[in-house]
């Protein structure tokens, strides 16, 4: 439980609120209708962050996603809409380092009355050098994926919850009674990720999207991305052969796909290469919208860990 234990210091439930006061509550995860008046608002850069302040303000706010359904976030351009939520928030919580620069410009322009939070610099958060992941590589060459990591995400919830509270006193005691259940909840997903992915046939995670650096070096695993594998193109013959040499060299069975690729290109690299393919995702989207109404960021992680076991043949499938 390495870093986990480690961050107790930091998230402990009877620590974390001892000197701060109280926020919000919620709408629907993924509603971009106009925040009520009459409950404090949180706003959220993009479904992660704004899973996780749902789950620490229940029904006590509105809980705003700058990010529609279905729009790759990294791409994000803000609307009316979008505009008129940062002016009703009394919180904003975010990843900063240019992960949505637009987004960036725009809290930076809000008035000294809205709490923001940058996420990506809470204590405990430790940010990766990138591989190849292009457009998505964070200010100084950093890796934004840090949700994947259920200990990044312990550590983001802390420090969300912290900044809710100070922006809206009034759900101080909402918060500290909902983070018990958002601390175990976290912390139970990266117990099961610690001991589901020990002593695997092998640890070398092959994947179409450089998005599991985090989780990959929290588990004690080898992310090695498909350069060149888009949504929109077909690997040409070059990428192909790569990921083909790839998967010998490293005796490979499973290349990992994110669910967002169209099924055919996962086919077309599978029949090539001779290893079977399995859809992960990287929730960069709402999966409710993708996957189904019942689904949020814990079963798509737990959803994700069990084809982790299976692809990588680790023990007590």
């Amino acid at each position: 439980m390495g870093r986990v234990a480690g961050l107790a210091a930091i998230v402990g439930a009877g620590l974390l609120l001892s000197a701060v006061a109280c926020s919000s509550g919620t709408t629907d995860v993924g509603d971009r209708r106009e925040p009520a008046t009459d409950r404090p608002v949180v706003v959220t850069n993009f479904y992660p962050i704004q899973w996780l302040a749902t789950e620490l303000v229940g029904d006590h706010a509105e809980v705003v996603s700058l990010t529609p359904e279905g729009t790759e976030p990294h791409d994000l351009a803000l609307d009316a809409d979008a505009q008129k939520d940062l002016g009703s928030a009394d919180v904003v919580l975010y990843l900063g380092a240019d992960f949505q620069p637009d987004v960036q410009r725009a809290i930076g322009q809000l008035g000294q009355t809205v709490t923001t939070e940058d996420l990506l610099t809470a204590p405990g958060v430790d940010l990766l050098t990138a591989g190849n992941i292009g457009k998505e590589t964070l200010a100084g060459n950093k890796d934004p994926h840090v949700w994947l990591s259920p200990v990044e995400m312990l550590a983001m919830a802390n420090a969300a919850a912290e900044a809710i509270a100070n922006g809206a006193p009034e759900l101080t005691d909402q918060v500290r009674t909902t983070w018990p259940t958002v601390h175990g909840e976290l912390q139970r997903l990266d117990i099961d990720y610690r001991s589901g992915l020990t002593g695997c046939a092998s640890t070398v995670l092959v994947t179409s999207h450089a998005a599991f650096g985090y989780l990959a070096h929290e588990y004690g695993l080898e992310q090695v991305p498909i350069a060149g594998v888009t949504p929109e193109d077909e690997p040409d013959p070059k990428t192909l052969r790569s990921i083909a040499d790839v998967a010998a060299q490293r005796h490979v069975k499973t290349v990992f796909f994110e669910d967002a690729l169209p099924k055919a290109l996962s086919q077309t690299v599978a029949d090539e290469i001779g290893a079977q393919v399995s859809l992960v995702s990287a929730l960069e989207f709402d999966p409710r919208g993708s996957l189904g109404s019942d689904q949020n960021y814990l079963t798509v992680m737990d959803g994700n860990l069990q084809r982790l076991k299976e692809g990588l043949g680790c023990p007590g499938l």
